[in-house]
């Protein structure tokens, strides 16, 4: 039980060889495409070194890099500019919120963590070692401070 097989350029045939004559079509592109390539390739090889951008533009190439593939990762290519304004503003809002409280917060939430780091080490308070080291006078208050600050009377 012999079966034909018959692929797109290949044309059927009565006997069971297979023929190696593509359609002209297919012959053409064939060249086409494998004639770009090797010219392709050798070009590349005997080409001028591409001239140095100075770091202002490959930073500025960077960053459009960059924003491109923010606006492709998250859909905002297909957006309308003002819907874009609506996104990026909401991005830049929550990234600017984010960077407040790393700032106003983050230095005393570390002495706080650093000082438990001294007494599990040493196994002294922290203001024992603070006052050694003098770092209570300028920090120790910092968290009752901020705490005062955003509660409300």
């Amino acid at each position: 039980m012999a079966t034909e097989m018959q692929s797109f350029y290949t044309p059927a045939t009565s006997t069971h060889t297979v023929s190696s004559h593509a359609p002209s079509a297919v012959d053409e592109l064939i060249s086409k495409y494998s004639s770009t390539m090797s010219t392709a390739t050798f070009s590349g090889i005997h080409s001028l070194p591409k001239p140095r951008r100075n770091i202002l533009q490959q930073a500025t190439d960077r960053v459009r890099l960059e924003y491109y593939r923010y606006e492709v990762t998250f859909g905002l290519y297909v957006m309308t500019p003002g819907e874009k304004l609506v996104a990026n503003t909401f991005v830049m809002v929550v990234l600017a919120l984010l960077f407040w409280a790393l700032l106003v917060y983050f230095p005393a939430l570390l002495y706080q963590k650093l000082s438990r780091l001294v007494w599990l080490l040493t196994g002294q308070s922290s203001e024992e070692v603070g006052a050694a080291f003098g770092i209570l006078d300028r920090h120790g208050n910092s968290i009752p401070r901020f705490a005062a600050d955003t509660t409300v009377s």
